[in-house]
């Protein structure tokens, strides 16, 4: 088990599957008990999605080299060069631990909240270059870093289409303004992988071929933004949720139609006729 590794952030696509969680890892510390996991589903879809969970309440951690009763951590997953897969644990220290790429102005900045993140260029060869953007996480106080070119954002965000310019800036961690006002930003170290000036959102996104619609609550505000969020809804997120609720209607009177006969009459006599939705 590793403490404090930067994490590869990914919004939509799934990184690791759930049968490759570290059941050994997560039992250390006490999240796996009984074959049954003690996350909460949104911790498991952002450890599969290779982000980072919310803080987690850990009770008699054990390694070879301590004993800690209680400790509150974030939780990630890192892939090995084997294929094999570890837990990391991210945990709340005393005072911001320093990043090798940063100045002093620019740790400055990032602990303030005065920015959001920081674009840097890495000398991987004498001859290539690659980009990292590097945030600040105030709950643990630790900063990460994470590829742009690993982040798949959403095709649409409350309806509106994204251009080709408002996904490389999503990737790189600017704020990209819809055509309503609503202003989103993605975030690798959020749950969700993304921050907001609106409490709610929908995104529309490409996943097996096909459109889907995510729901996304409880997004937290956008770094430098010192007003309310916003927590009405525009038209375009009301236009939205009449699509995606169509869209559920159509998949399931298609699940519906092709299932066997005896089937399809118990979901009838529990009401799940075609002018109804589950």
């Amino acid at each position: 088990m590793v403490l404090n590794v930067n994490i590869n952030s990914n919004f939509m696509k799934p990184l690791f599957e759930e049968k490759e969680l570290p059941i050994n890892d997560l039992q250390k510390i006490g999240l796996y008990n009984d074959g049954k996991l003690a996350l909460g589903a949104e911790d498991l879809s952002a450890l599969l999605a290779g982000r980072r969970t919310d803080l987690v309440s850990i009770q008699n951690l054990r390694t070879e080299a301590f004993h800690i009763q209680q400790l509150d951590a974030k939780l990630s997953l890192q892939r090995h060069p084997d294929g094999s897969v570890s837990l990391n644990l991210h945990p709340i220290y005393k005072q911001a631990v320093g990043h090798e790429l940063l100045d002093k102005s620019e740790v400055e900045l990032l602990t303030s909240g005065k920015i959001a993140n920081v674009s840097k260029q890495v000398d991987l060869e004498p001859v290539k270059k690659k980009t990292l953007i590097i945030e600040y996480d105030a709950q643990t106080r630790e900063f990460i870093s994470y590829d742009p070119n690993g982040v798949e954002p959403p095709e649409k965000i409350n309806g509106q289409q994204l251009t080709p310019e408002d996904k490389q800036n999503y990737k790189s961690g600017n704020v990209v303004q819809l055509e309503d006002g609503t202003r989103v930003q993605h975030r690798a170290s959020e749950r969700n992988g993304m921050l907001s000036d609106r409490q709610v959102l929908i995104l529309s996104v490409l996943l097996d071929g096909g459109i889907s619609y995510l729901l996304i609550t409880g997004i937290r505000n956008l770094v430098a933004n010192r007003e309310e969020q916003k927590s009405q809804y525009t038209k375009g997120y009301e236009q939205a949720l009449k699509e995606m609720k169509d869209s559920t209607r159509a998949k399931d009177e298609i699940k519906l139609t092709q299932a066997p006969d005896d089937e399809r009459k118990n979901d009838y006599k529990r009401g799940y006729g075609r002018s109804g939705s589950r």
